[in-house]
């Protein structure tokens, strides 16, 4: 294998964006779900999320249809919390950022420049909101244990 072909592993830029936009699908779902439960400042914090969340979609269906890929579509229903107490809804909406993050890490290895740049931003912006959320800040955004160690976690938390 030459240096510039990429590792066998790796995937495609079209495939780390659908990995990307599945995240993303979740994440929709989930601040629906979180923006129905909660009151006051959660409620306009879920809001603000929710209106992030559909824009990286939109902007990841775009570059996929400039690959010339169908954008997977959103499946029909997600896990969600038992509970819909502060807490518990706190927690699923940090937990949802840290999927996020992960859809995205992948990405930010595309041979496509833009698209790392994409990638990078989705990390650092689902990490803030994550913070927001109470999520505890890691060594790595992305990775599934915040150290950099490879793991196959499912982003789009079925």
């Amino acid at each position: 294998m030459s240096a510039d072909s990429p590792a066998e592993d790796e995937p495609s830029d079209a495939e780390a964006l659908q990995n990307a936009l599945r995240a993303e699908h979740a994440a929709v779902y989930g601040y629906g779900f979180i923006g129905a439960h909660c009151e006051g400042e959660d409620r306009e914090r879920s809001r603000e999320c929710l209106d992030a969340h559909r824009t990286k979609r939109d902007a990841l269906r775009s570059a996929l249809v400039r690959l010339n890929v169908s954008p997977a579509a959103s499946k029909a229903a997600y896990a969600l919390p038992d509970s819909t107490d502060r807490d518990t809804l706190g927690t699923f909406a940090a937990e949802l950022e840290e999927r996020t993050t992960h859809g995205y890490l992948r990405l930010a290895a595309a041979s496509d420049t833009s698209l790392r740049d994409l990638a990078a931003r989705a990390l650092q912006e689902a990490t803030i909101r994550g913070l927001r959320w109470g999520a505890e800040l890691v060594d790595l955004p992305g990775f599934p244990d915040g150290t950099g160690a490879p793991g196959g976690e499912d982003v789009a938390g079925d």
